[in-house]
């Protein structure tokens, strides 16, 4: 079962996985490596189809975990015996 912990970890890690992705594109954006421009254009368009990925399923749990967590303290304040705790 996927707990709150979980989607904590699995946002923390797409935000470095998106961050990383932004490093690899404005370093190859340099042009100082051995590709031709249609690779390095390739390469980028890989890259950034990448990030715009990791970056939309970053959002999306983010969402999720703002919800989780407004649920939480909804039913933490109404004293409900089987309150989720995250």
């Amino acid at each position: 079962m996927i707990r709150v912990c979980d989607v904590e970890a699995r946002l923390r890690r797409l935000d470095e996985l998106a961050r990383g992705l932004s490093r690899e594109v404005t370093l190859w954006k340099e042009g100082n490596d051995p590709l031709l421009y249609l690779e390095r254009k390739a390469y980028l368009n890989g890259v950034q189809d990448a990030l715009a990925g990791a970056e939309a399923a970053r959002v999306a749990l983010a969402r999720v975990l703002g919800r989780l967590r407004a649920e939480s303290r909804g039913a933490a304040a109404e004293g409900e015996p089987g309150a989720f705790a995250g």
